[in-house]
């Protein structure tokens, strides 16, 4: 990937990538403040503001017309948690102009509705458009109910909230209903406009040429915002508790969720995502092949790395009867790495997929902005060729050492309710 970065105002970066095979333009501006329960849930409301109305086009149906016109651009927003701080993003695409019928500048079009959404938004007097307002956090409130719903994905929030109490990452990316009711049109706005003059921005171009003129369009439209970013931390680890917690919590499910939460360092770079694909976040992982089809005792069991907070997540669905059954064996397994009780098959087979995962690396233009800003967040300056070298030279023992740092933190269990006394 061909980047090149310019500063366009105080804490905001724009960094425009090159990749010919592309046959579009996409313009990503990413936000970046602290996570907690005073703003998540007004972070989550507004990437859905800015993206479906602006001052300019004040009806969803009038914003979808503009998109038609642009031969069929999109226009979204998202929110995350990345460690402690939360994400804030709005991008748009459409094809490169070269493919325009009459020649059209999409581009600056596209980076012009942007800009309109993020600094004209369809609001006056302080506050949001009550409509839209009442739209949005209607809908904010079905996606926590629909998220409450996926207890596979719910009950690694609740064992997140155990393991990281106090913590910012412990709370939920788009806050609690309770959060949302409490919201206004006025108050999301007070939000928006303290996110404008202090987030820490990140703005990404991915196209089949570099653009630099859109730079200047981003300087000219920051430059009477007044700016005071807030200093962010990327890396986060979180303290390993001196006792392991233990946390059931009765849900009325037909199968039991279990979450287990191990915490630690490894000594040597990347030597972790090394260990946890042949642990647990592949198809041919131990989890997988030995706790699920060898002993059967889960419906699922996988394992996913929260790398800022040094902490790896083991999720697992299974009977009641069977959950301290699966809690041993997922630890067995991570003691099997301890003590080295691999193949050099299993071990190269996690490199190929690490190795493979990073050729794939600019197939995308979003996959181009995750690289360059993930890069960015975990201030690695390493390119895919540094990366793919420090994957081979990893050893047995780096795995080893890996594993070893590794401490239990947390066993969550979301119980089946009434398990207990159809057991008895």
């Amino acid at each position: 990937m061909n980047e090149k970065e310019m500063r366009i105002g105080e804490g905001i970066d724009y960094i425009t990538i090159a990749e010919p095979k592309f046959k579009t333009n996409t313009i990503e501006m990413i936000f970046m403040m602290p996570a907690g329960k005073e703003y998540n849930s007004s972070y989550a409301l507004l990437q859905a503001l800015l993206t479906s109305t602006s001052k300019a086009y004040p009806t969803i149906n009038a914003m979808s017309r503009k998109l038609s016109g642009m031969y069929g651009a999109s226009l979204k927003g998202g929110s995350g948690k990345y460690g402690d701080m939360m994400q804030i993003t709005f991008s748009v695409c459409t094809i490169a102009n070269r493919y325009a019928l009459n020649q059209e500048d999409l581009l600056a079009e596209a980076a012009d509705l942007l800009l309109g959404c993020i600094f004209a938004p369809h609001a006056e007097n302080g506050a949001f458009s009550e409509q839209d307002f009442r739209i949005e956090k209607q809908d904010l409130l079905d996606a926590i109910e629909a998220e409450i719903n996926d207890k596979r994905s719910y009950a690694v929030t609740r064992a997140a909230a155990a393991a990281f109490e106090g913590e910012p990452y412990a709370y939920p990316t788009d806050g609690t209903k309770e959060d949302v009711e409490l919201l206004t049109p006025a108050s999301v706005y007070a939000v928006y406009r303290k996110m404008l003059e202090e987030a820490v921005i990140r703005i990404y171009h991915v196209g089949p040429e570099h653009a630099p003129e859109i730079g200047e369009r981003l300087k000219t439209a920051f430059a009477g915002t007044p700016r005071r970013p807030v200093p962010l931390t990327f890396r986060s680890p979180s303290p390993c508790h001196e006792e392991v917690q233990r946390i059931t919590e009765p849900m009325p499910v037909n199968q039991s969720k279990l979450v287990v939460v191990l915490k630690g360092d490894a000594p040597k770079k990347y030597a972790m995502n090394l260990m946890n694909v042949m642990f647990g976040s592949s198809p041919f992982s131990m989890l997988f092949m030995n706790v699920r089809e060898k002993l059967s005792l889960c419906y699922y069991c996988s394992s996913r790395m929260a790398g800022v907070k040094k902490s790896l997540l083991i999720s697992s669905g299974v009977e009641l009867e069977n959950a301290e059954k699966t809690t041993d064996a997922i630890l067995e397994q991570l003691e099997s790495i301890k003590n080295g009780d691999f193949t050099d098959d299993m071990l190269e087979d996690a490199r190929r997929s690490l190795l493979n995962g990073l050729h794939g690396a600019g197939d995308t233009p979003m996959s181009c902005i995750l690289w360059s800003h993930h890069r960015y967040c975990d201030e690695d300056h390493d390119g895919i060729p540094e990366m793919n070298e420090a994957y081979q030279k990893l050893t047995r023992q780096d795995v080893i050492d890996a594993a070893n740092a590794l401490r239990l933190d947390t066993i969550y269990l979301m119980q089946q309710e009434g398990a207990n006394e159809q057991n008895n």
